[in-house]
C-alpha cells in the first residue's frame, strides 16, 4: 500500500476545485485535519483508531449526498474532471463534481480495513470509491492490491490493467502509478506461474523508471526460478 506523508492533507486541500472551493473549503477543512490524523494513526500502527476516526467523516458525505439524482464525481485533476463532464450518460448536466476530500475519506477507510485483513470490507469500500473516481490510477492500483492480497489473480490483473490505462489522468503521478500497475501484474504472473508475461511486466516498469529497484529485484528472483524449473 501507499505511504502516506504529512504533506497529503495541505495538498489535497489546494487541489479543491475552485468552483468547490468557496462553498466547502470550511468544512473541508475540518474533514482533511481529521483524514490525516487518520493517515497518521495508520502509520502509528493503529488502523482500528483511523478507521474509528473516518467512519463518522464518510457518514456526513453519504448523507450530505444520499438524496443526490446526479451522478457524483470527485475530481483531482483537470483531465478527471474533463472526462467525467463529457462522458456521463445525460452529458455535464447530469453531473456533480463534489472536493476531492468525500474520496479521500474512503480512501482512508479502506486502507485501515486493509490494514486490519478486513478484505472483503476493503474491496466493497474501494469499489465504492472507484464509482466516483474511476479515472484516479491510485485508488485503481489499491483496489487491484486487495484482489493480490486475496489471491484472485487473474481479478488482480485486471484491476491493474484498468489503473494502468487511467494513469493519463493524473499526468504528475503517471510515470509512478503505471510502475505500480506494472509490477502488480508482474506479481501476480508469478504467482500464476507465467514467468516470462511477468518479465515483460516488470521490464515495462523499467521502461518508464530505468533502474526502478523493486523491478529488479524481483526480474532477479524471476531468473532463480527458472534455474530451479530446468
Amino acid at each position: 500500500m501507499t505511504k502516506m506523508t504529512g504533506l497529503l492533507v495541505a495538498a489535497m486541500l489546494a487541489a479543491l476545485p475552485v468552483s468547490a472551493a468557496g462553498q466547502h473549503r470550511d468544512s473541508d477543512s475540518g474533514a482533511l485535519a481529521t483524514i490525516g490524523s487518520a493517515f497518521s494513526a495508520i502509520q502509528a500502527g493503529d488502523p482500528a483508531r483511523a478507521l474509528s476516526m473516518v467512519d463518522p467523516v464518510v457518514a456526513s458525505f453519504e448523507e450530505d449526498f444520499s438524496g443526490e439524482k446526479r451522478h457524483i464525481f470527485c475530481s483531482q485533476t483537470a483531465e478527471q474532471e474533463g472526462y467525467y463532464l463529457t462522458t456521463a450518460d445525460g452529458g455535464a448536466d447530469t453531473v456533480r463534481l463534489v472536493p476531492p476530500t468525500w474520496c479521500e475519506a474512503l480512501y482512508v477507510k479502506a486502507f485501515a480495513l486493509v490494514d486490519l485483513d478486513r478484505l472483503d470490507d476493503a474491496q466493497s469500500t474501494f469499489e465504492r470509491l472507484v464509482t466516483f473516481a474511476p479515472k484516479h490510477s491510485r485508488y485503481l492500483n489499491e483496489l487491484a492490491y486487495v484482489f493480490l492480497k486475496k489471491k484472485e489473480w487473474q481479478r488482480s490483473i485486471d484491476a491493474y490493467m484498468n489503473a494502468e490505462a487511467a494513469a493519463n489522468f493524473t499526468p504528475e503521478r503517471r510515470d509512478y502509478e503505471r510502475c505500480v500497475s506494472f509490477r502488480g501484474m508482474g506479481y501476480d504472473l508469478v504467482e500464476l506461474g507465467r514467468l516470462d508475461d511477468a518479465e515483460a511486466a516488470y521490464r515495462k516498469c523499467l521502461a518508464i523508471i530505468p533502474d526502478e529497484p523493486k523491478s529488479l529485484g524481483e526480474i532477479e528472483y524471476i531468473k532463480e526460478q527458472r534455474k530451479k524449473t530446468t
